[in-house]
């Protein structure tokens, strides 16, 4: 189980559309699920999409209790990393069959560090997906949890949140990362 690097925008590999895993090929990427499951929670993030680490498979993470609780202890042990979080929630091959109503929710990033900014979702999905067994499994997701899964499925198919924000907000972000890419290149 290994720290995954989280690519950073623009890194244009953050638009990749990744591949569906063959269900047959699960087990064969635990060790993988295990390094998204460790890095998200190293990074205090409440989701992880494999693509983020640069992983051309569509797999997701996802654990809102530190959004709900900071204090909440999470084992990060190898052996019972995937079994011993009870809000973990791992997706592979996830896809929304349902959505329902509108909301808005200031989303951030573990890819676009120092940004947030407020996102119009579907307040209600339904998800089909896989979990580390090969099960398929379909669950009814509202709010946060909702907002989450759109996040990192949007991930899956190389869209980031800041492409849901208005042009404004984006270049005015884009324009923040010239300046401070400049700078450290000045300073090196």
């Amino acid at each position: 189980m290994e720290f995954l690097n989280i690519l950073k925008y623009p890194d244009p590999k953050l638009r990749i559309k990744a591949n569906p895993l063959e269900i047959s090929d699960i087990k064969n990427n635990i060790p993988l699920i295990k390094s998204l499951v460790y890095t998200m929670y190293k990074a205090d993030g409440i989701g992880l999409a494999a693509t983020q680490a640069g992983i051309n498979k569509r797999i997701i993470v996802l654990d809102l209790a530190r959004k709900k609780d900071k204090e909440i202890s999470f084992s990060l042990d190898e052996d019972i990393i995937l079994t011993a979080n009870k809000d973990l929630i791992i997706a592979v091959n996830p896809e929304i069959i349902f959505k329902e109503g509108k909301t808005t929710y200031e989303e951030g990033c573990l890819s676009i560090p120092g940004f947030n900014a407020d996102v119009d979702r579907f307040f209600e999905i339904k998800v089909k997906a896989y979990d580390i067994s090969g099960n398929e499994f379909v669950m009814e997701a509202k709010d946060l949890l909702s907002i989450a899964f759109q996040h990192e499925i949007d991930h899956l198919d190389g869209i980031l949140f800041i492409d849901k924000v208005s042009p404004l907000k984006r270049s005015l972000y884009n324009a923040s990362l010239k300046k401070k890419k400049k700078l450290e290149h000045a300073a090196s």
